[in-house]
């Protein structure tokens, strides 16, 4: 008597988690971008997310639906097509639970967005933006609620049509949606321009603290970044130094050159660096702060154009015993 084929093994296993992990991701990552197409339609005016923080949300989204969705495509397919050369693989174990699972998830997240569109409704809140997205995820919801019911309960060995015609579906919207965000996100080019733009900031910062330490160990500012730089290092190597007092200077990260510096009337200075493209109003890039150092804090407002911008200072003369400034101080730019 021939033995049955046996199905359910660790191969299989990895193979349906995998295929069900990336349906999670998939569900997750199409909703976050069809819901930031619906807060492009349908502005808020009470909608306070940073813009860095949205643009990064939609590349994250971008780079999952890239990657992921060809691989959940191309399992599905592959799994598909070894139940249908081999019927005894319908009655595995391991898809069986896993299938379950997703459709027991599908169907809370189908019942929590009907509670919440009652509960809104009731509210008085029923406005274009909520409706959109309590449809979106509505959608997602019913389509894995469709597609794999019909697969749990099918018998057919043949090619299932209504799976493929949502997979084509789905395979449409999802690279509407990737196309569309691509406009909306930094090329790749621009991001490391906008990396660098930052890397200036916080490298302005740090010079700006290092002329602090200057004013405050020797009771004036310095002539010149190169005089700063040596005095601090022996004053470091002798005595104690407050934090951020030693290192070296720091230097533009794309071109290495130094950066402007002017001393100024009294306690001031200028501090000046060549930007690659600036933060206009209307982009939807983040207008960045500089980082805090240890005796106090200066809040660089970035400049909105690329271009040499220069900042006007005046010098923190800190406790140098506990390290306490008289004041945090916020600068603008100045044209050069």
């Amino acid at each position: 008597m021939p033995r049955p084929r046996r199905f359910g093994g660790a191969r299989e296993a990895f193979l349906y988690i995998v295929f069900f992990a990336l349906l999670g991701v998939f569900a997750v990552q199409f909703g976050a971008l069809a819901f930031a197409f619906v807060d492009a339609q349908f502005a808020d005016p009470l909608d306070n997310t940073v813009p860095a923080y949205a643009a990064s949300r939609l590349r994250w989204s971008i780079a999952s639906l890239i990657v992921g969705y060809p691989i959940f495509l191309a399992l599905g397919w592959r799994l598909n097509a070894e139940r249908r050369r081999n019927p005894e693989r319908r009655v595995s174990r391991v898809r069986a639970w896993l299938t379950y699972v997703t459709l027991i998830f599908a169907a809370l997240v189908l019942i929590g967005d009907l509670v919440a569109v009652v509960y809104n409704f009731l509210s008085g809140d029923l406005r274009a933006r909520f409706l959109a997205k309590a449809i979106i995820v509505g959608v997602i919801s019913a389509g894995v609620l469709l597609n794999f019911t019909r697969e749990a309960e099918r018998q057919s060995d043949g090619v299932d049509w209504v799976s493929r015609l949502i997979a084509i579906v789905a395979s449409f919207a999802t690279a509407g949606l990737v196309i569309w965000a691509f406009f909306l996100v930094d090329t790749p080019g621009a991001a490391r321009d906008r990396a660098f733009d930052n890397q200036r900031l916080q490298h302005l910062d740090v010079l700006a603290r290092r002329v602090d330490c200057y004013r405050t160990y020797f009771g004036e500012t310095p002539d010149d970044l190169a005089i700063m730089e040596e005095a601090l290092r022996t004053r470091t190597q002798n005595a104690p130094a407050a934090g951020g007092c030693a290192g070296e200077t720091p230097r533009d990260p794309a071109t290495d050159a130094a950066y402007g510096y002017e001393r100024m009337d009294g306690d001031g200075f200028r501090l000046c660096a060549s930007f690659a493209r600036g933060w206009p109003n209307d982009d939807s890039a983040p207008r960045p702060r500089a980082s805090t150092y240890a005796a106090g804090r200066r809040t660089l407002t970035p400049p909105a154009a690329p271009g040499e911008t220069c900042f006007d200072f005046t010098a923190i003369d800190f406790d140098a015993d506990d390290e306490a400034p008289a004041a945090p101080l916020r600068e603008k730019p100045r044209d050069p």
